[in-house]
């Protein structure tokens, strides 16, 4: 996982908050393709970063088996610890934390490890929450000046599953797709999975393919014939 999210000046940035608030904090962040840090070009950056914090606070938390409620509670007690330290170790390295960060209050919080939607801006690569899965609903903001830059942030990492990025132009996103070293790309979308297509990582994110006919390859025998009748 750590996929990251690219937003450039020329986003739809409504379209890009919605988008990447979906797929930080959907099934509290514990999803492999989730997007685990953001790179937000610097003349858009608080317009993006106010928006997404609105998208975060509207979230409803309670049971996971209520229809009305937008997220449920985290795995394991483990993994809220873990997302509770990451979070910690942002702050104490310079992040500023905008929204969440801690357990929801309240008597219907007290039964399930609930974790409330938390964005960070001020990130850097020297955090957890930027170099290792966290697994948790958490969003760190980083800004960048050109395109070159946000690509090399993205790619610095040892992971390469998924990887998005919003912009209006075609030119960037054909460039970026390009260039970002991940096995799924999503271009103002925030999906890479489709029945039809591979699904896979690069570096540490795995080897092989997933769905379509790559993943059916996975089940056959390879054999090489060499004849000599002649």
């Amino acid at each position: 996982g750590q996929s990251p999210f690219i937003v450039c000046a020329d986003a739809d940035i409504k379209a890009a908050a919605a988008s990447a608030a979906q797929r930080a904090f959907s099934n509290m962040g514990q999803i492999c393709i989730s997007v685990n840090r953001i790179y937000v070009a610097d003349e858009v950056a608080e317009a993006f970063t106010d928006e997404l914090v609105a998208r975060a606070e509207g979230f409803k938390i309670g049971s996971g088996l209520d229809p009305d409620v937008d997220l449920g509670p985290m795995f394991s007690r483990a993994q809220r610890v873990k997302t509770r330290e990451h979070v910690a170790d942002a702050l104490e390295k310079g992040a500023e934390l905008l929204s969440g960060g801690r357990e929801p209050e309240g008597e219907a919080y007290e039964k399930g490890y609930f974790f409330l939607p938390t964005v960070l801006c001020r990130a850097d690569h020297m955090m957890k929450v930027m170099r290792e899965e966290t697994f948790g609903p958490v969003a760190p903001l980083m800004k960048f000046k050109s395109l070159g830059e946000a690509i090399s942030l993205a790619n610095d990492s040892p992971y390469g599953l998924a990887a998005y990025i919003f912009t209006s132009d075609l030119k960037t996103a054909l460039l970026a797709a390009e260039e970002l070293e991940a096995g799924g790309i999503g271009v103002n979308v925030n999906n890479v999975v489709d029945l039809q297509a591979p699904f896979g990582g690069w570096k540490e994110s795995g080897l092989g393919r997933e769905l379509g006919r790559w993943g059916l390859e996975a089940y056959m025998e390879t054999k090489h014939i060499r004849l000599g009748m002649g």
